[in-house]
């Protein structure tokens, strides 16, 4: 693991000077007067007077131990970190002469010993230093309520460090109510360190309450607890992916600084480093780099800070490939980590880990192992054997002992790092997942293929239940990012269950329920329930809306806690999920839009046989490619072959599931172009409907209603035009088949009765929207169209609105409120870039751009999957190629068709190809006309195709578009 760590700056509670000789006073001075801007000097000016110290040039009569103190923490200030100890311990040897350990001139003494020995990682010399501490608070000082919150606030900071946070909690909340004044600048540090340790302790809700309660209360006079708590506000939301206000926050943070603090630039190093992190997580390494390089320019002679500017700077040149630099820093970082704190040390540990990390990448194998197991000693020596840092150790080495060929070794440190994450994390956290996974990897090269698909279905079980807990609070990015990973390991699990000698085994079924609960799954439409609960004005809706946003946010949080921790915080998380599943349902009654969040609910393949009718069938297509795990010449040789495969899974009623599969040397992607020449020429071929269909409809017998899931090279093809030559009829004389995204749509079928308003777009002006897809060129055969579906529809009570031209604006489409019906006949478009673009912006429709307008005149599928349409039955959008998009393995076209599914429409018809304007005006004529008398969109579509048939038997044009539905 290779990771950025955050900067925390403390102040320490320090003793007043005493006063001095003249000579010794001068050095002190001369150490306070230059340690923030020369720190050089200050070490030069402390070192002389300790050395007057040792010698005895400094009168006693002056007090040797309030020197040896003050000259000791000016050291630790300048990262003279041993020098500075041992200037504490002398002026303790000092005191003791004269008096006992519990005299109350040493409690100060011990607070700064404490403090120091605690950021060594020496936490049971810090633990002796504060036990010290309190035996005199409580002899001396029982009545003193500034003494108790001194001693109560280094027991907070200490107990966070040392990571047990509930008594920090409780020492700080202690600490704020002897104080019960909001503007005293001492209670605000206090609610600072306390904000600080909720986030450690992953409570990100109390964290937030508590630092924004501080800088309220700092606000206007206390500037510097104001960028204090700012900085860690910020840093709260980088971790929870906030990213907009926190870059915000941190920028005028930084500006403030420069004006009020510019002589002390260590003031800025905790905003430089969250700002490096956020650029970080965002990928804008350029950035991040910056802000570690401004840090390290303005205080290269602060060595406590330098080496973490290092590690952060390494980490990002390792993600940018450049091995060699991240190994100069990683190793400079270390020799000062190790300088300054010694051997035994948290950040000395990290560094060293990310060191054996470019070893490893680079084949170095003997080198990396000697490095982990060097960190595998330190982290037993700092955190012990049940810790989940030392569990990432055992983990690093079993990897590699793995390539190495030791497999029993690996074995059982991979297990023995299971079993730790298992009790210290819990079953839910993704540290224990990772773990699970590696396990997988190992039993495949140790060719156990039945313990590997085991450990993967395991692992991925606990992954996506979690990922569906967890999606309504991450952003959207986060949510990309998430699933990326899931839908790679959800790749390489059907890789394993869909070889011929597992695709009628219970490993196919639990990835056909993998599949089934992932389909479509970032087409979430988080934003537009906020919206329109928020709009409801039901203070009632609106209370229980944000108590479930709470409890969402919460548990995602319990999710990434140690099992203790969740024990400590009084956390189940079971309860948690039925309690939040409750109040979804009591939102769903009221909200149409909330039925999109039960839809995330996990479900399986029986659950949807259940709900299908007689004679229908539900076809879920998926594609797959071999995947393969091996140790080549001791380095890991893992990844997936570039031909794809399909296998299909038919569900009937009465919990009846049949699989298909297909002879793994066909060619599907010449199929394609087989496909794609027979319907441009008109060609009835012999070909396209054996690949791509026969072996589906031998099971089809008893079947007259198909719902399609397709995935991959389904999803740019019509199967109802294949053409069966040895019957002589095309797929569509046999069923009519309507694409779904997923089989829980059928779950949550409705029966909506179409209301009879629609809204018509045509022929949108281009002449001011800016786009790179192509030259926009006017349809006046669309705007045609559209006005004979008004003509169309004007009769019956049916009520209509027509929009065209500099009228037909994106403004207008988001204003639509429910129509029964929508027709869109414009441009459409979609990247086929799935690597470099972010999938729902990537495929849209162009409109008209009104004048001062925000809206660019171009909907997304991101804007498209946000509009209200929970009332709408039908969503035709009759433009070129909608129905394309960026097909990925197993979620689907990420297309407009999801989108206005997850606004709430009932079907959306699409157009896979371009047709002549006369014939798609025809088309569009029959279906409205079915439309308008059998009130029914699907029946109308089927029924419009059959009619139009009799008329132009080219499929190119009848087979143009396809029905996606709900069910």
């Amino acid at each position: 693991m290779h990771h950025f760590t955050f900067l925390v700056l403390l102040v320490l509670l320090v003793s007043t000077p005493k006063t001095l000789a003249q000579t010794c006073l001068q050095k002190m001075d001369s150490v306070y007067h230059f340690k923030y801007s020369e720190p050089e000097k200050a070490r030069f000016y402390a070192t002389a007077l300790l050395e007057d110290l040792d010698s005895g040039r400094c009168v006693t009569e002056l007090g040797l131990a309030a020197l040896y103190n003050n000259i000791g923490l000016s050291l630790w200030e300048i990262s003279e970190k041993k020098k500075g100890l041992d200037a504490l311990l002398r002026g303790l040897h000092e005191e003791l002469k004269t008096k006992p350990e519990t005299h109350p001139d040493l409690l100060g003494l011990y607070y700064n010993l404490s403090t120091f020995y605690r950021e060594s990682a020496n936490f049971r010399a810090a633990q002796e230093s504060l036990d010290k501490a309190e035996h005199i608070i409580t002899r001396h000082f029982a009545n003193d309520q500034k003494k108790k919150v001194g001693f109560l606030y280094n027991k907070g900071v200490y107990n966070r460090e040392k990571g047990d946070f509930s008594e920090s909690v409780d020492a700080l909340e202690n600490a704020i109510d002897l104080i019960n004044n909001p503007s005293d600048s001492t209670q605000i540090a206090l609610q600072i360190e306390l904000g600080t340790t909720y986030r450690n302790f992953g409570d990100m809700a109390q964290s937030e309450a508590t630092l924004i309660k501080a800088i309220q209360a700092a606000e206007g006079n206390q500037e510097l607890l104001l960028l204090r708590a700012i900085d860690r506000l910020s840093a709260l939301m980088i971790e929870l992916g906030d990213f907009s206000d926190s870059e915000t926050y941190l920028l005028e943070n930084l500006a403030l600084k420069d004006s009020l603090f510019s002589s002390r630039p260590i003031l800025k190093l905790e905003t430089y480093n969250n700002l490096s992190i956020l650029y970080y997580q965002l990928n804008d390494l350029e950035s991040a780099e910056k802000y570690i390089a401004m840090g390290l320019d303005e205080n290269k002679d602060i060595r406590s800070v330098k080496p973490k500017l290092l590690n952060n700077l390494a980490t990002i040149y390792m993600r940018e490939g450049k091995l060699d630099e991240a190994e100069k820093y990683f190793n400079e970082s270390a020799e000062d980590f190790q300088e300054i704190y010694g051997s035994i040390n948290p950040d000395y540990a990290t560094t060293l880990s990310n060191l054996a990390g470019i070893y490893k990448l680079r084949g170095e194998l003997n080198r990396a192992l000697d490095t982990y197991s060097k960190v595998l000693d330190m982290d037993r020596a700092i955190y012990g054997t049940n810790h989940p840092t030392y569990a990432t150790s055992l983990s690093n080495v079993g990897l590699l002992y793995m390539q190495f060929g030791s497999m029993g070794l690996a074995k059982k440190l991979l297990n023995q790092a299971k079993q730790i994450r298992l009790k210290t994390l819990g079953g839910y956290h993704p540290l224990y997942i990772k773990t699970v996974n590696d396990l997988a990897i190992y039993h495949l090269i140790a060719k156990d293929t039945l313990a590997a698909m085991d450990a993967f279905d395991h692992a991925l079980d606990a992954e996506i239940h979690h990922m569906h807990d967890i999606f309504p609070v991450l952003t959207d990015n986060q949510r990309k990012l998430y699933f990326n990973e899931t839908r790679s390991n959800i790749e390489r699990y059907c890789a394993l269950a869909f070889q011929p000698s597992f695709v009628h085994t219970p490993y196919a079924i639990h990835a056909v329920n993998h599949f089934i609960n992932t389909k479509g799954m970032l087409f979430y439409a988080s934003e537009k329930m906020r919206r329109i609960i928020l709009a409801s004005g039901d203070e009632a809706i609106i209370k229980t809306y944000n108590t479930w946003r709470e409890e969402k946010y919460l548990l995602a949080q319990a999710y990434l806690l140690t099992k203790e921790e969740r024990e400590k915080q009084g956390l189940d998380i079971e309860e948690m999920e039925v309690y939040c599943a409750n109040l979804e349902k009591e939102l769903a009654q009221t909200f149409h839009v909330f039925l999109e969040e039960e839809r995330s609910a996990y479900h399986t393949w029986e659950e949807i046989s259940e709900v299908i009718p007689d004679s229908t069938a539900m076809i879920d297509i998926i594609q797959y490619r071999n995947y393969h795990a091996k140790v080549v010449d001791q380095k890991l040789d893992q990844g997936f072959e570039d031909q794809a495969h399909y296998v299909a899974f038919i569900i009937k009623k009465d919990s009846v599931i049949e699989a298909v599969t297909w002879d793994r040397a066909i060619d599907f992607e010449k199929g394609l172009k087989l496909y794609n020449n027979a319907i441009k020429f008109g060609i009835k071929d012999k070909l396209t409907y054996k690949i791509f269909w026969e072996p589906i409809q031998t099971h089809l017998s008893d079947v007259k209603r198909v719902y399609l899931s397709p995935d991959g090279i389904y999803h740019k093809l019509n199967p109802a035009i294949l053409y069966d030559n040895d019957n002589q009829k095309y797929v569509a004389d046999k069923i009519n088949i309507s694409n779904i995204t997923s089989g829980k749509d059928l779950i949550y079928k409705e029966n909506k009765p179409l209301i009879r308003e629609a809204r018509i777009v045509g022929n949108p002006d281009f002449s001011n929207v800016q786009t790179e897809y192509m030259q926009l060129k006017q349809l006046a055969g669309a705007e045609e169209e559209a006005k004979d579906i008004t003509k169309i529809l004007d009769v019956r009570k049916w009520h209509t609105e027509s929009y065209y031209f500099a009228e037909a604006t994106e403004d207008q489409i988001k204003a639509f409120q429910n129509p029964g019906v929508i027709h869109i006949a414009t441009h459409g478009f979609f990247k086929d870039d799935p690597e470099n673009v972010d999938p729902l912006h990537s495929s849209g429709i162009f409109l008209s751009k009104k004048e001062g307008s925000s809206n660019d005149g171009i909907l997304t599928a991101y804007e498209a999957m946000n509009l209200q349409l929970d009332q709408t039955s039908l969503v035709v959008l009759a433009a070129c190629e909608t129905g394309l998009g960026t097909v990925k393995n197993g979620e689907g076209v990420f297309g407009l068709q999801r989108a206005f599914l997850v606004a709430g429409a009932d079907n959306v018809l699409i157009s896979l190809v371009k047709i002549n304007d006369q014939a798609a005006r025809r088309f569009m004529n029959l279906l409205y006309e079915q439309l308008r008398d059998l009130e029914n969109p699907q029946q109308a579509f089927f029924k419009a195709r059959a009619l139009y048939r009799q008329e132009d038997e080219n499929p190119y044009n009848w087979g143009a578009y396809i029905l996606v539905t709900k069910g």
